[in-house]
């Protein structure tokens, strides 16, 4: 009985202990299981740097470790090698620029994007479902390449500067050219790495490169290498241009140049051919080359230029011959005379007029010639008729039975039925007509429509509302004080068009209107032969505001630096206008600036802060230079008068004579006491004419020659040149000291 008990008792205790060990093991599977995963570390080294240096990710886990490569080095291959207890020796795997993702035991490895021209890339281990607990290393293995960067120039004619041998990878390098005088640059053949490509002007960025053109001085290649670089600079000689211009009278017209100021090559050639109206003959011509002069007459069969003689071709219609190759600039001027036997009539028909005559197209010397002027339907009338004989004009109402043009009456006879006739008796001169019609009750009377528009008045030469079918009318846009005509809309039937202020004509539908604007800014349209309702508005801008300049904006007129660039094809572009933007931009750069530009607010609502031109725009506004209006209109041309403004304004408001100026139309404008002053310091010229035109654009070479009589520059910029300013141009010298640091 007593081992029974015995027996009983230590099967007890055996079951116990076995139901102890197997908790023991549970709770340590759950332990284990809370601590699934792989501790990630880096292999240490001062090529690189990463955050974080080390981490645990746990099971079904991501961590992201940015790499920072050290300066100068290059990302060759990246090792990724995994153990554990059971992963014996451990696995690696090998990352490069083709392979970027791979997996080992179910860890995972992958880089953002291969650093191939940069420091900084991103790696991300992720690890899947893992039981147990694995160690990864990752090791970033890096070099130190160096590279050539080198620029030659077969030709010799031009010096280049920044070649090396021994360049580390991503410094920044500079390989210059510069042309020899008489010659410019090409193009670039660049090799980089495995690319090579031909380069010209059109070309600014290429594979990471900033490529920087000026053709006749330094041309630049930079940026940071990541390769080896070749540039093989082609330079080429400047060829000399000479200018052909070609005039011609009235009743000639040029066919070959195409254009009557025309730039020949050295050594070129150069058709020159002219048209001969009906009712002309040309008389002679003279050609002015160099200094030698050379002279042809109708009914020669060649021109003697020096020692060479040049066969013209004088047939119907028509004269030409081929200037030899050119070494001068060359002038070229044909005369014309009446054809004594084919003086041009010519008729001008007006909406629903027509006329004949007895004659064609020409009459000889001493005919009388008879005009034939009726309406195409009755219900119009003949309402005036205008002759032009020669260089006279004169203008009659049919009903008046004459025309007086110049020191003589031509009779008009009324033949009935609203027919009449024009007598011109003893034709010596080319003889012109033309008639307008007017309307009869049952004709249609269009109506004239004038749209309020803010800050103008707008008028029209009629006091009526309504006007009868194909009469005339002109509409004039008066800025109010202080504001200018920005532009005009006018409306014909179904028609509607909008132009700016400036231009000098409008088209609405298939008809196209004059236009004009003059010194006091308001602008003029003329609608002819109105057949449709007309409705017209227009738009103003505020152009002046009563500050007065603080003088801490002041012009520095000492500066030796340029204040006008060309554009990246090598053009100047010298008749583009400059917009009020630029012109402000250029100013700042050549002032001295004593004011905080405050950046807390903008001035104008059309200039954010941000915008390229904000900084020198607000400036210029709280120093009193520009006007603190609501509006800047930053992209609008700006004016001659408001240029003008600006420099005055600049140049401290200086006292002027309100007598002082020999223009005769600024007189009462916003600007006359800035275009006084300008006119008595030399700063400026104006027209023949005797004009300012303060309300016309400026053109970029109009600004050259302005700023430079400002600044007083009169040397320098011989090494400046663009393909669209010949020599010969007007603003030549002035675009030059412009763009140059003199």
């Amino acid at each position: 009985m007593k081992q029974c008990w015995k027996r009983m008792l230590a099967l007890c205790l055996s079951a116990l202990m076995m139901f102890s060990i197997a908790a023991l093991a549970a709770d340590e599977d759950d332990g284990q299981n809370e601590t699934n995963g792989v501790t990630v570390t880096f292999a240490q080294q001062s090529a690189f740097t990463v955050e974080p240096a080390d981490a645990f990710i746990q099971s079904n886990g991501t961590q992201k470790f940015d790499v920072q490569l050290s300066e100068g080095r290059q990302l060759d291959k990246i090792s990724f090698g995994v153990k554990s207890s059971s992963i014996t020796p451990e696995e690696t795997i090998t990352l490069d620029s083709a392979t970027l993702k791979g997996e080992v035991e179910g860890i995972s490895i992958e880089v953002d994007a291969w650093p191939e021209r940069s420091r900084s890339f991103s790696l991300t281990v992720s690890a899947g479902a893992i039981t147990g607990q694995f160690e990864a290393s990752i090791n970033c293995q890096s070099s130190q390449p160096k590279y050539s960067a080198r620029i030659h120039e077969e030709s010799g004619n031009a010096k280049v500067n920044g070649s090396e041998d021994s360049v580390p990878r991503g410094k920044e390098v500079s390989l210059g050219v510069v042309p020899e005088e008489g010659y410019r640059l090409s193009s670039l053949i660049i090799q980089y790495g495995d690319v090579k490509e031909t380069l010209t002007a059109a070309n600014t960025n290429w594979n990471g490169l900033n490529i920087s053109w000026n053709p006749e001085d330094e041309s630049t290649v930079s940026g940071e290498l990541y390769a080896p670089l070749d540039v093989e600079a082609v330079v080429e000689e400047i060829p000399v241009v000479y200018t052909l211009t070609v005039d011609v009278d009235d009743g000639l017209e040029l066919e070959r140049p195409g254009s009557r100021v025309s730039s020949v090559s050295q050594g070129d050639t150069c058709e020159v051919r002219v048209d001969i109206r009906a009712g002309y003959v040309i008389s002679d011509f003279t050609v002015h080359y160099g200094k030698s002069y050379a002279s042809w007459a109708s009914g020669q069969t060649y021109l003697t230029m020096g020692n060479d003689r040049v066969q013209v071709h004088e047939k119907s219609g028509e004269v030409w011959f081929v200037l030899p190759e050119m070494y001068d600039d060359t002038d070229i001027y044909f005369t014309a005379d009446y054809d004594e036997d084919n003086i041009p009539i010519e008729i001008d028909e007006g909406s629903r007029i027509n006329i004949d005559t007895n004659c064609g197209e020409t009459v000889a010397r001493g005919d009388d010639v008879e005009f034939y002027i009726s309406t195409t339907s009755d219900r119009y009338s003949v309402q005036k008729i205008t002759l032009t004989i020669g260089d006279n004009t004169g203008s009659a109402d049919p009903e008046d039975g004459e025309v007086r043009v110049g020191r003589k009456n031509y009779e008009i006879e009324d033949l009935g039925d609203g027919e009449y006739v024009v007598y011109v008796d003893n034709v010596t001169e080319p003889v012109k007509l033309s008639a307008t019609s007017s309307g009869s009750s049952s004709v249609s009377r269009p109506s004239l429509t004038i749209n309020s528009s803010s800050h103008m008045k707008i008028t029209k030469s009629v006091s009526s509302s309504r006007i009868d079918a194909g009469d005339d009318v002109t509409f004039y846009f008066t800025p109010d004080t202080n504001y200018q005509i920005d532009e005009i809309t006018v409306k014909m039937g179904s028609n509607s068009r909008t132009v700016g202020a400036d231009k000098t004509s409008i088209r609405v539908g298939s008809t196209t209107y004059q236009m004009s604007r003059n010194s006091n800014g308001v602008v003029s349209v003329y609608l002819t032969d109105i057949d449709e309702n007309v409705t017209v508005s227009g738009r103003a801008y505020y152009s002046r505001d009563p500050v007065e300049a603080t003088n801490t904006i002041r012009l520095n007129t000492s500066s030796r630096s340029a204040f006008m660039n060309g554009y990246s094809d090598g053009t100047f572009r010298p008749e583009n206008n400059m917009t009020r933007a630029e012109a402000v931009v250029m100013l700042y750069r050549m002032c001295t600036i004593n004011v905080d530009n405050d950046t807390s607010e903008s001035v104008y609502r059309d200039v954010p802060w941000g915008m390229w031109c904000a900084q020198e725009v607000n400036a210029f506004a709280r120093a009193g230079i520009t006007d603190q209006t609501t509006y800047f209109y930053p992209d609008q041309y700006i004016t001659r008068g408001e240029l003008t403004e600006l420099l005055y304004r600049l140049s401290g408001s200086p006292s002027v004579s309100s007598g002082a100026t020999r223009f005769s139309d600024i007189s009462g404008t916003s600007n006359s006491d800035s275009i006084r002053y300008a006119s008595s310091a030399g700063w400026i010229n104006g027209y023949p004419d005797g004009t300012f035109r303060p309300y016309a654009y400026i053109a970029r070479s109009e600004v050259a020659a302005m700023m430079t009589r400002v600044l007083n520059r009169s040397s320098g910029g011989s090494g400046i040149s663009y393909r669209d300013v010949p020599y010969t141009y007007w603003a030549y010298r002035y675009i030059q000291l412009a763009s140059s640091y003199v």
